[in-house]
């Protein structure tokens, strides 16, 4: 009787270990299921500060903001997670030729559609966009939809032009991405594209090695002259590739531009007169004696390559190198 009763004990014991075994295992099944990423919480286009999102599972109803932002979920092959695009692709320097016919299948909307009575009754459970969309007469800001059961991601390197509050670097950009390949559980696509990208600094820099170190300017028109310096994206690119480029005022005038006297001037192009935006530069009387005037070498450039540039960083690196390094070959994804 007492070997019977000590062996049921030790069944007992057995099973409790055991479920208890099943429960530990389940409880960290679902701890792995779930997915936190560090993003930020954003109120009328100003960084309040550090936004922790949980995925318990990938977004399947997202609404995504911005032509960048947009293809680099097609990027990473998520477009059926895709329930509205506010994006457009008829500009110069359009979404890769292998993400178009991606982007043709995407249900899209208007920027006019950007208001919060809409985009509720879309009932997404994830939207993207950059911080200028968390304004007041758009959509609020990311606690409003956070605390509805709506996750935000919002580029980390989409500060306001007008502003050098906050650093922006490469880093950045491609923890953003690796931010998204986690909550939509496409880890090894993200990798790729940031593997791609730090390989296409090494690739310039290994190449650009006989040239001379250019002096580079960015600045883009918008109700007044805008310097990109080395604290904004576009600016870091460039040093990361060799350039010089300095540290100026957010807002500055031709006479900022005399004094640099840059090798190198890039002009920011934002919308459809990609290209014209040069001929304030270059048909300006008081600059023809720019060293980058005498020797042609003012370029537009697209906003897409310059700010929250996400999978295109790539390409505004090799776009940046073409003219800062005449005559360099860099293989080209498009």
């Amino acid at each position: 009787m007492r070997k019977l009763f000590l062996a049921n004990i030790l069944i007992v014991i057995t099973l409790l270990f055991c479920g208890c075994g099943n429960y530990r295992a389940a409880h960290d099944n679902a701890d792995k299921a779930s997915v936190v990423v560090d993003n930020i919480n954003v109120d009328n286009y100003f960084v309040k500060g550090s936004n922790k999102q949980t995925f318990a599972k990938a977004p399947g109803r997202v609404v995504v903001v911005g032509e960048n932002e947009t293809e680099t979920l097609l990027e990473l092959g998520v477009e059926n997670n895709i329930l509205m695009a506010a994006a457009q692709n008829n500009r110069r320097y359009a979404m890769r030729s292998y993400n178009k016919d991606k982007f043709d299948h995407v249900k899209k909307c208007s920027s006019g559609y950007l208001n919060m009575e809409y985009i509720t009754q879309l009932h997404p459970d994830l939207i993207i966009a950059q911080q200028c969309v968390f304004i007041r007469n758009r959509l609020k800001n990311t606690d409003y939809w956070n605390a509805r059961g709506v996750a935000t991601l919002v580029p980390l390197n989409t500060n306001t032009p007008s502003k050098h509050l906050v650093p922006e670097t490469i880093e950045k950009e491609m923890k953003f991405i690796d931010d998204l390949g986690k909550a939509f559980r496409v880890e090894a696509n993200a990798e790729k594209i940031i593997s791609d990208t730090y390989a296409t600094i090494d690739e310039i820099n290994e190449k650009r090695k006989n040239y001379k170190q250019p002096k580079v300017m960015v600045v883009e028109f918008l109700s007044s002259m805008i310097c990109y310096d080395r604290t904004k994206l576009v600016g870091d690119m460039i040093n990361r590739i060799g350039g010089e480029i300095e540290v100026n005022p957010p807002v500055i005038g031709f006479e900022n531009v005399i004094k640099e006297d840059p090798d190198v001037l890039f002009v920011v192009c934002s919308h459809v007169d990609y290209g014209e935006c040069l001929k304030k530069i270059t048909q300006n009387p008081a600059l023809r004696n720019l060293s980058c005037i005498k020797n042609k070498r003012v370029y537009s450039i697209p906003l897409r390559f310059t700010y929250g540039s996400a999978c295109r960083t790539e390409d505004g690196l090799r776009f940046l190198a073409s003219k800062m390094y005449p005559g360099i070959e860099i293989d080209d994804k498009n």
